[in-house]
């Protein structure tokens, strides 16, 4: 009867150090969940839906993903000039070809490290023919303004995209 005691404890103990070690893992996240745009961020974003409905516009995307650097003996050193860089948002057809990115800009943008990362991030997409359109927080354009940077006299066109097959556009064929 003892073994039986013996194995009771045993098991009481496990399972005692298996919720500790649960709550330590926990703590070791200290984290929360938040929404992937702020505010202004969220209102620009509905213009930007607004003004270019034949578009796809993309958020928070990585500076990495629209660019690719040359074959050139620096290459590692041209991409860390840039790989942790981020576009608020991106103006896409159809095919995801891009038509132009779109950087709203708040107070932290007066910071030198702020600074710094953005002329980076001008340099880097302007090196390689892209569109970069800068708003003021405190001055969001409306959905008539933003679709007139982009369509108005000595601005670059938008193109129209293929409307015969919307939905095979909107997908990828399945594998």
């Amino acid at each position: 009867m003892a073994w039986w005691v013996l194995f009771l404890a045993l098991c009481v103990a496990a399972i005692v150090t298996l919720r500790t070690l649960g709550r330590l893992e926990a703590a070791a996240w200290p984290v929360r969940a938040r929404a992937p745009l702020s505010r202004p961020e969220q209102v620009l974003y509905w213009r930007l839906c607004e003004a270019f409905p034949d578009h796809l516009i993309l958020a928070q995307v990585a500076i990495a993903q629209l660019l690719e650097v040359d074959n050139v003996a620096n290459r590692r050193a041209v991409f860390n000039r840039y790989r942790q860089l981020v576009a608020d948002f991106v103006i896409c057809t159809r095919a995801f070809s891009v038509v132009a990115v779109v950087e709203l800009d708040d107070l932290s943008h007066q910071n030198p490290g702020r600074a710094d990362a953005d002329a980076r991030k001008s340099a880097a997409l302007g090196a390689a023919g892209l569109l970069l359109l800068r708003f003021n927080v405190r001055s969001l354009p409306t959905a008539g303004e933003l679709r007139s940077q982009l369509t108005g006299p000595g601005s670059p066109r938008l193109e129209t995209p293929d409307t015969t097959d919307t939905a095979s556009q909107r997908r990828p064929a399945a594998a």
